[in-house]
């Protein structure tokens, strides 16, 4: 899928929290992002816990299929 049609695919209130997320994380380091999703992860709940996890696997592939292209 495209960027422009998964962003596309979004809900109005689904694309308002992802632009809010971007500002929120915008000016923080990798590190920074990193230990705000561990500490975050401890108030989830397994269930949660498992959608993340798939959430996880497909920004992998996408930044996978990305590198892919961008090295031939």
């Amino acid at each position: 899928m495209s960027e422009s049609n998964w962003l596309d695919s979004l809900s109005e209130k689904d694309r308002e929290n992802l632009y809010i997320n971007f500002w929120r994380y915008k000016n923080m380091s990798h590190e920074e992002i990193r230990n705000a999703i561990i500490g975050g992860l401890h108030f989830l709940t397994t269930t949660e816990l498992v959608g993340l996890h798939g959430e996880i696997s497909r920004v992998q592939i996408e930044h996978s299929h990305i590198n892919e292209q961008e090295n031939g």
